[in-house]
Parts: C-alpha cells; sequence; structure tokens
C-alpha cells in the first residue's frame, strides 16, 4: 500500500522540479526588450551610468541563466533567475526614462553654450581690434583672429547637430568653442595689463 502513496508524491516532485526548470522566457524577453529600448533612448549619451547599471544586472541574469542550464534538468531552478529578470528589466526602464530627462536636459544646456559662443565670437573681435599692437605681437593677433574665424564657421555645425538632436555633440563643441574664445580673451586682456604696466615704469 506504500507503494500507491509513494508514486504519486514522486510524480508531484517531478512536476515541481519541471515547473522550476521552466526559464521564465516571458521575463527574459522583457529585460532584454527593456534594455534595447534604453540603448535606442539613447542612454549611452544621456543616461551612462543608468545604462551601465542596466547593463550590469542584464549581465547577472543571462550568466544565472546559463548557470541553470548547465545543470542536470531535475536540479534546475529559475526562480533566482526570474527574480533577476525583474531587477533587470526595472533597471533598464530607469535608464530609458533617464536618458529622455538628460537629453532634454542636454539640449538646454547646448542651446544656451551655443548662445554664449555666438555672443563670445563679437566681443572676441571687438578685442581684437583693440588688442596692443607692437614687435612680434601681429602675428599673435592673426593667429587669434582665424582661431575666432574657425570658430564663427563652426557655428554651424553647431546649429546642425542641435536641429538633428545630437545635444551632446552640438555640446562638445560648443564647449570647445568657448574654450577658444575664453583663452583669446585672457591672451588680449593679459597683453592690454601688460602694455599699461610698462606705460607706468
Amino acid at each position: 500500500m506504500k507503494r500507491i502513496f509513494v508514486l504519486p508524491a514522486l510524480a508531484g516532485l517531478a512536476l515541481l522540479s519541471v515547473s522550476c526548470a521552466k526559464e521564465p522566457t516571458d521575463a527574459l524577453t522583457a529585460a532584454q526588450s527593456a534594455l534595447a529600448a534604453a540603448k535606442t533612448a539613447e542612454a549611452a549619451d544621456y543616461a551612462p551610468a543608468a545604462l551601465a547599471a542596466a547593463e550590469t544586472a542584464s549581465a547577472a541574469l543571462q550568466a544565472e541563466v546559463k548557470a541553470q542550464g548547465e545543470k542536470f534538468a531535475l536540479t534546475r531552478s529559475y526562480t533566482k533567475a526570474a527574480e533577476l529578470a525583474t531587477a533587470a528589466k526595472a533597471a533598464a526602464d530607469k535608464a530609458a526614462a533617464e536618458a529622455v530627462t538628460g537629453k532634454e536636459q542636454m539640449k538646454t544646456e547646448a542651446t544656451t553654450l551655443i548662445a554664449g559662443v555666438r555672443s563670445s565670437v563679437a566681443a572676441a573681435k571687438a578685442a581684437l581690434a583693440k588688442a596692443p599692437k607692437g614687435k612680434g605681437s601681429a602675428a599673435d593677433i592673426e593667429a587669434m583672429k582665424g582661431d575666432v574665424t574657425t570658430v564663427e564657421t563652426g557655428l554651424a555645425d553647431m546649429d546642425s547637430a542641435l536641429a538633428a538632436g545630437k545635444y551632446k555633440d552640438a555640446k562638445v563643441k560648443a564647449q570647445a568653442a568657448k574654450a577658444t574664445l575664453d583663452k583669446i580673451m585672457a591672451d588680449v586682456q593679459a597683453a592690454i595689463d601688460a602694455k599699461k604696466g610698462a606705460k607706468k615704469k
């Protein structure tokens, strides 16, 4: 009689093992899709830290699925994998959301920087027109004028990048242009100060 009860118990155990050993396919697909969506949202540019966290979570998920797949069928359990899939999807969704916010923020920053560069070009031209001219300074002034012209020409590329939604690219270009103009302004001011100091002696 005992055998009659043992057999159903073993059958139930086998069924339980099979259910635990089944990959959480839907959860895995959802996690992968969420990560792909985050990348499409340009999280690499606008939410790099969040994307890195999502990729780490995805890697942990893949490692767990691989580890279970290498086990004997009756000893597999995808309970942890299901939990990791949920966590990976959440991390990817967070990266996608942050990318949207980060992109808007960078758009604002790039727009402000480009406007500043445009104003600084005019200021740099005015400063160079008043720059002290003397022995050895002519070549430097011409070189700086050339740099200003290069920056002014580059404004078209910055505007194009901004219009195309490439806000990171636009910001990087604007920052480089600003640095060039700031240096020119500082050099011209230093030359003016040096000339004033020479006159006092």
